[in-house]
């Protein structure tokens, strides 16, 4: 099979995969799912297989027929979290125009580098970096961001805290923080040079869990609307994967020390 890519006007030769899917909900209507990390989600230049959109084509056949085959938003490669699926074009327009609109609540769990002493509010426009295309920047004529965002814990060289998102920009929870100097823990886009910092200055057993960490400490936790076809507020929350919690149980550990 062959779908046309708008974003890089050519057609991509893709073919249905059994890819397992971490289901949290399901019925007619729609799907939500865990994404782990490392799960490209849509089809691209690079990526025409190993993807969700090949997975979703081989569990769920009618996704075909769907736009996106039903994908609404999108999760980067290596952040972890919620997504969810339209499995009718109804619930596909439907889902669209929440997003469009602002009504869906959508919260994240967040380590950054540094320490944030209080809550919150990030209000910059974003756009596509001028010389790395694959990068987004803040910059003045770009679109309205904004991140909301609630300290959990303050550690010796890092912040847990929990964002919500009032708008969502490509890339906008990393952009931010990497904007007030206060990246994304493990972020090798936005901060090239975290591990370098902090190696420097942890102990053996963090410096060995940060040795091996190779993806922004980014996890999608909750997913909040109206649910389309009962009109009822929804909530959905999936708490964070196991080298994330381990993470956060040794900076724990070592603040004690």
């Amino acid at each position: 099979m062959c779908l046309y890519i708008q974003d890089i006007n050519t057609c991509i030769e893709f073919k249905e995969e059994n890819i397992p899917l971490n289901i949290i909900f399901e019925d007619s209507d729609i799907l939500i799912i865990n994404k782990p990390y490392d799960l490209v989600v849509h089809l691209g230049y690079g990526h025409t297989s190993g993807t969700l959109f090949n997975s979703l084509i081989y569990h769920y056949k009618e996704s075909i027929n769907l736009p996106r085959a039903g994908i609404v938003h999108r999760l980067d490669r290596h952040t972890t979290g919620l997504l969810v699926i339209a499995k009718k074009i109804a619930a596909y327009q439907y889902l669209l125009d929440l997003f469009k609109t602002r009504k869906i609540i959508k919260e994240y769990d967040v380590i950054v580098v540094g320490r944030i002493e209080r809550d919150g509010e990030i209000n910059r426009p974003i756009k596509r970096h001028i010389f790395r295309r694959t990068k987004m920047m803040v910059s003045a004529g770009g679109k309205e961001s904004i991140t909301r965002y609630q300290v959990i814990a303050i550690f010796r060289h890092c912040t847990y805290l929990r964002v919500r998102l009032e708008t969502g920009r490509t890339h906008q929870i990393r952009v931010h923080f990497s904007s007030i100097s206060h990246p994304v823990l493990g972020d090798q886009v936005y901060d090239p040079g975290f591990r370098a910092r902090l190696l420097c200055s942890s102990t053996n057993r963090l410096h060995k869990i940060l040795f091996g960490w190779f993806r922004p400490a980014l996890h999608a936790r909750r997913l909040t609307f109206i649910y389309p076809s009962r009109g009822l507020m929804r909530n959905w929350v999936a708490g964070p994967p196991s080298d994330m919690v381990a993470l956060i149980h040794c900076l724990y550990e070592e603040d004690m020390k």
